[in-house]
């Protein structure tokens, strides 16, 4: 498993496993999410303290996860999408891990994650590894759920998510 900041050649593997994500599993949010990011990977996700990681395997991306500041404080964490074929085998951790330890490493205090109550592995995975709800919105059918780690309390060694 190789977990690697994004380059030019990947965004077309990209829009595919995301799209595909969308397509399948979440029709109604792909509506109220536009993907045009996803078409200047490097433009979008640019800046000095943002990122775009993607996990590879055998040459092909099969996760994402990014970081955009929101402002000095605040970074979002966004497109965390791990192949269906590819879920429980870490890779969704580790590209989580790695946007956390990018945000610890840029001064960020507070990282926010916002997805829908359908995202559960997504949402799952942020629980799991210390981020809190903080707010629910209803959208038509479903809810736009924040979740927010806050680095300045979080313990710097990793094996302390032992608390349920």
């Amino acid at each position: 498993m190789i977990i690697r900041k994004v380059t030019k050649e990947d965004t077309p593997k990209v829009i595919k496993l995301i799209t595909a994500i969308l397509q399948q599993e979440f029709g109604k949010e792909a509506k109220a999410y536009p993907q045009l990011d996803l078409y200047t990977i490097e433009h979008a996700y640019g800046g000095e303290r943002d990122a775009f990681f993607v996990a590879e395997k055998d040459g092909q991306i099969v996760g994402t996860a990014a970081i955009k500041e929101d402002d000095k404080n605040t970074a979002l964490l966004r497109r965390v999408f791990v192949d269906p074929k590819h879920r429980r085998k870490g890779y969704g951790r580790n590209l989580v891990n790695k946007a956390v330890d990018f945000c610890k490493k840029h001064g960020y205090r507070n990282i926010f994650f916002r997805g829908t109550n359908r995202m559960e592995t997504a949402l799952q995975l942020c629980m799991n590894m210390g981020f809190t709800e903080k707010e629910r919105i209803d959208v038509e059918d479903f809810q736009i759920i924040t979740c927010n780690l806050n680095l300045h309390n979080h313990n710097h060694n990793n094996h302390s998510h032992k608390h349920a």
